[in-house]
């Protein structure tokens, strides 16, 4: 009678023994698979993204490509042709002692034309560098007289030796957020600083005007998603403080310029 108690009492011991084991192998196995499967997903979205940003980089050179064709069509053809019929008109003229009515209106055509050209395709930039360019954009933009632009440039000549492409991008980020402002911030004065910080080259830009709206989730317009798109393009971050009067971003570029 003992042993066939012990007999059963092993019997039970053995099932629950293959019980637990095929327990855990199911376990196992199903941890072992979901991991693959978040695995296969991570990789899917990390390739979505690779393909959105390549997507992206794509489109904003294309862009940048477009903005020089039409620069140099409305500088070489528009502005020229605007040139000669100032000198036309003024020569059919000259023996006039009065200044011509129409003279004001093709100066204004002329320099609104080459502000947009120059805004369309900086030809500053490969030609003088960024501190020149920014310069000529902050100057056309205080001759307006409605926002007063303020430049600090502590990086010196420094700020000369980024990358066509890291200068053109700054130059994108710079106008925007000025356009920005203009549209949406009812400020007065903009202050725009270029510093080192921890080693790396810093870009700060702040208004007194009414701010950034974030509360509620609020998602950032076309134009801050154009900015967040071109710094992703060149490797830069930013920082946008929670509470800071007007609006007010700080850009880390990709490295110390030399």
């Amino acid at each position: 009678m003992q042993k066939v108690t012990d007999n059963i009492f092993l019997l039970v011991l053995f099932a629950m023994l293959g019980t637990f084991i095929l327990a855990s192998s199911f376990i196992f196995f199903f941890i072992r698979y979901q991991r693959r499967i978040n695995l296969q997903k991570e990789s899917m979205q990390k390739a979505e993204l690779d393909h959105s940003e390549n997507l992206l980089h794509a489109t904003l050179l294309s862009q940048e490509e477009e903005r020089k064709r039409i620069g140099r069509d409305l500088h070489d053809d528009v502005g020229a042709s605007l040139s000669n019929l100032k000198m036309i008109m003024s020569q059919a003229v000259e023996a006039t002692t009065q200044t011509p009515a129409y003279k004001p209106l093709i100066d204004n055509i002329i320099t609104t034309v080459r502000n947009i050209s120059h805004s369309l395709s900086p030809p500053g930039l490969a030609l003088f560098g960024l501190e020149n360019t920014l310069h000529e954009l902050f100057d056309s933009f205080n001759a307006a007289g409605k926002i007063k632009m303020n430049f600090e440039n502590e990086l010196g000549e420094k700020i000369d030796s980024f990358d066509e492409q890291t200068a053109l991008a700054i130059y994108r980020i710079v106008q925007e957020l000025m356009t920005n402002t203009v549209k949406h911030a009812g400020a007065q004065n903009i202050l725009i600083r270029c510093f080192e910080e921890n080693n790396n080259a810093v870009l700060s830009y702040q208004d007194d005007g009414k701010g950034m709206d974030t509360t509620n989730g609020k998602k950032s317009g076309m134009g801050m998603q154009n900015i967040e798109a071109r710094l992703r393009m060149i490797h830069a971050t930013s920082e946008m403080p929670a509470e800071s009067k007007g609006f007010f971003i700080k850009i880390i570029l990709p490295g110390k310029p030399a």
